[in-house]
């Protein structure tokens, strides 16, 4: 009974994976390339949570050799440590980025003032020169 239990809470919170998912593909909250590894990874756990005793008696035992739970449950950590460590790769190659875009638009903004400089006119050439005595004007 306790593990229909489980069974159902884990294909419960599976399927609520599923859909935030494509919630957040919908919304564009979350890119297609990011959305995979999460969709591949709730339609697994909904699987497992259908039919444990075939994975975790017979999938599994055929394909690792271990007959315990607790492997089960190591195998599970490493698939999660491969997720992090693509993670990892995808925001050192985001920050590296971000550094370059920053010192390229530190160069840019330094360019365009420069620019700037040099094609306005300086603050003393922008005022009038003084006006001698013409017609109508006396000067003091």
């Amino acid at each position: 009974m306790m593990l229909i239990k489980i069974q159902i809470i884990v294909g419960l919170l599976s399927m609520g994976l599923l859909s935030i998912t494509f919630e957040l593909i919908r919304k564009k909250k979350l890119r297609e390339e990011y959305a995979i590894l999460w969709l591949f990874t709730g339609i697994a756990v909904l699987v497992f949570s259908l039919w444990p005793e075939f994975f975790l008696s017979q999938f599994f035992v055929r394909m690792t050799g271990i007959f315990y739970l607790s492997a089960v449950v190591l195998i599970a950590f490493f698939f999660l440590l491969l997720i992090v460590f693509h993670f990892s790769v995808v925001i050192s190659n985001l920050t590296e980025e971000n550094k370059n875009l920053a010192q390229r638009y530190g160069l840019l903004e330094l360019e365009f003032k420069e620019l700037r400089k040099r094609s306005l006119p300086s603050e003393t050439d922008t005022h009038p020169p003084p006006r001698s005595g013409g017609a109508g004007m006396t000067s003091f």
